[in-house]
């Protein structure tokens, strides 16, 4: 299939929302009153990026898959993670990636990451308002102009809200967030946030039913990924596995009793 054409009035310019309206790729909605949900994901901003946790499963009616890859990169220096309809929400991260992608090209010139952030909002309620399907991303990621981490979030209608420290998304937020507000930090380094994250998500994972914390027999983890100056990285299983079976080994010494200190 070719690159389609348009005449110079029609042509839809740097936004990707226009350009896939022009050319017909916005095909009509499907609701599948089955279809599985994908939960949770927490940021977290330290000293020097951002941190990025974020669990496996789908759950439907029953456990749909226990692998689902819920945060990519949408660029070098840019994470893109989904919650709510599985499907949908990997659907909405390759549009993402396309999206940044097609302005870069029709521009010539890279967006920040406040304006890819925004650039995400019309899609967004494009598709939240016009189905059943509905899809919460979290956008992190190393702001160049700033040299800094940063953190955007989103509501149902598309709004872009940026968070000075945290952010959580999915059914196992609640759990997630009490975590973070107790161990959060301004001065967080790599490693501390890493831990932070690993324990916010294996508290949602403990409590939500539908929140897949880390599978010890099938040796399958939440996936831990950092951005900083350096770009996107995710972090080897076993380097992961070493952060979940830490935690569930003081789980066990304390017989799931939380201590004095977070756990």
């Amino acid at each position: 299939m070719g690159l389609p054409l348009f005449r110079a009035q029609d042509d839809p310019g740097p936004s990707f929302v226009h350009f896939a309206d022009a050319a017909g790729l916005h095909g009509p909605a499907a609701f599948d009153v089955g279809a599985p949900h994908a939960t949770t994901v927490v940021a977290v901003r330290y000293v020097g990026g951002v941190v990025m946790v974020g669990d496996r499963q789908a759950t439907g009616n029953y456990i749909a898959s226990r692998d689902v890859r819920k945060i990519e990169a949408a660029d070098r220096f840019t994470a893109i993670a989904i919650s709510g309809s599985a499907a949908r929400g990997i659907e909405f991260i390759r549009m993402a990636q396309l999206s940044f992608e097609h302005y870069e090209k029709m521009t010539d010139a890279a967006l920040t990451l406040e304006g890819k952030a925004n650039y995400l909002s019309p899609i967004i309620q494009r598709n939240n308002l016009s189905t059943p399907l509905v899809v919460l991303p979290l956008l992190a990621g190393w702001d160049r102009g700033h040299q800094v981490g940063r953190i955007f979030e989103y509501d149902g209608a598309g709004g872009c809200y940026e968070r000075q420290d945290f952010a959580t998304i999915g059914s196992g937020s609640p759990f997630a967030e009490s975590a973070l507000r107790l161990g959060f930090r301004a001065d967080l380094d790599r490693a501390a946030a890493l831990e932070l994250g690993a324990l916010a998500l294996y508290e949602a994972g403990d409590n939500d039913p539908s929140t897949g914390g880390p599978d010890f027999v099938r040796n399958i983890f939440p996936m831990m990924v950092t951005v900083d100056e350096n770009g996107f990285d995710e972090l080897p299983v076993d380097e992961t596995a070493s952060h979940f079976r830490g935690i569930a080994e003081r789980r066990t010494a304390t017989g799931g009793v939380a201590g004095s200190t977070l756990r």
